[in-house]
């Protein structure tokens, strides 16, 4: 099964009865929204088809194919509305300060389809695409907050999650969801003739700590929700606003929290005409810019993911990444695995990307280059570390500093090196 058949399946069942009888059936059983259980956690096909399980497709497809990338167990079945962790402030004056990580995801260009199609069609593809949208959201652990239109607002964050790893799940949740897009959803709309010239998604996130971020019940015991305020989360949708067709826009309040890359991110740029010539001009920070309480202005940093950058470390099946940078190179005959090393000796595979590690743990790294292959040994190995942060020393900052060599031969079927 491939991309186009997810999305189609996704499309046919937009909206039935039974689906949304369903969904709410789940819901109001669950006891936990996330659930431990790994009942249907098929597994998948390592290719460029991969994210796709077989047979019918229904809720929770998505999630069992992605969540166990990451290492995720079970499924999350959060409903929309209040996040699990707040659900206590309903009907209450009671404010809570705690940190979240926002994202918006909007729908660039769906508008023009009621022009150009009937109502009903352009009713289930928005549908499907939403729903698209709301299952990876939850892969990752997201509470999916409010559809607005066409667009989807969600917190990624709890409280058995470190702050930084629900940074990790948001920008991982904005690029598979621009995989999906490009894999999946764009050859539906070609093969379906939709018009996809203007299609696409646009994707703002920003990260606000305890201090930054005040949760409460918002309007009436009636007519209300429990939602977060603060600068971060205003400047999520912003971003969102900001950002061009297909690309993500990370704020000021995530970039400095985790000390994010330059190389997984760079500086929007605007083209205007001077004197006939198309001229670039930077935009790092968010327009409009806003002012202080002493009229201000507070140059609110932003910059752009960059998307077939972090393809390179994404866990993202290897033959996916690989048709968006050349970089990559599967080979089916050559495994890589990370471990995390404890101080009793003790291993754990840690999954590229997924989550965060503390500082001063230990590494190891495997290779396996298999025998019955059609491989020509020796084969010359090469481990470069690069490092990144302001508890990096200087000559190790952002350059290659660690490169070894070793020549596997055919006698031994794996290598490691603890750096």
């Amino acid at each position: 099964m491939n991309f186009e058949n997810l999305f189609d399946d996704f499309y046919q069942k937009a909206n039935t009865k039974s689906e949304i009888k369903k969904s709410r059936n789940i819901v109001e059983n669950s006891q936990d929204f996330w659930s431990d259980s790994t009942a249907g956690l098929e597994g998948f096909q390592q290719d460029s088809n991969a994210l796709i399980l077989q047979g019918p497709q229904e809720e929770f497809s998505i999630q069992k194919q992605i969540r166990p990338l990451y290492g995720k167990i079970g499924v999350n079945n959060t409903p929309i509305g209040t996040h699990p962790d707040f659900t206590h402030l309903e009907y209450t004056d009671q404010l809570i300060r705690k940190y979240s990580c926002t994202m918006f995801v909007d729908i660039k260009g769906s508008t023009r389809l009621s022009l150009l199609y009937d109502l009903n069609d352009v009713f289930l593809f928005k549908n499907a695409v939403i729903q698209t949208c709301i299952e990876v959201v939850r892969a990752f652990d997201g509470c999916v907050h409010r559809l607005m239109g066409d667009a989807v607002m969600s917190f990624f964050g709890r409280s058995d999650k470190s702050k930084e790893d629900s940074i990790a799940d948001a920008i991982n949740c904005a690029a598979t969801l621009r995989v999906i897009l490009e894999k999946s959803i764009k050859p539906w709309m070609l093969a379906n003739d939709f018009d996809d010239k203007d299609f696409g998604f646009r994707v703002g996130i920003d990260f606000g700590d305890d201090n930054d971020v005040l949760w409460g019940n918002f309007g009436y015991s009636t007519v209300g929700e429990v939602s977060a305020t603060g600068l971060p989360v205003d400047m999520a949708s912003k971003l969102q606003n900001i950002a061009g067709k297909n690309n993500a826009m990370l704020g000021q309040g995530l970039l400095d929290f985790v000390e994010w890359p330059e190389y997984y991110s760079d500086i929007k740029t605007k083209t205007k005409q001077v004197d006939g010539a198309h001229v670039q001009t930077l935009v790092p920070f968010v327009r409009p810019n806003i002012t202080d309480a002493e009229g201000k202005q507070i140059n609110y940093r932003m910059k752009k993911l960059m998307f077939k950058n972090f393809m390179e470390i994404s866990a993202l099946p290897a033959n996916v990444r690989a048709e968006i940078n050349s970089n990559i190179r599967p080979n089916s005959d050559i495994k890589f695995r990370c471990f995390v090393v404890d101080n009793e000796g003790n291993k754990k595979e840690y999954i590229s990307a997924s989550h965060y590690l503390e500082r001063e743990l230990s590494l190891e790294f495997e290779v396996k280059a298999s025998t019955r292959s059609r491989l020509s040994f020796p084969l010359k190995v090469t481990f470069t570390k690069i490092n990144y942060g302001k508890y990096v020393p200087e000559d190790e900052r952002e350059v290659p500093f660690s490169s070894n060599y070793y020549w596997l031969n055919k006698t031994f079927q794996n290598f490691s090196k603890v750096f």
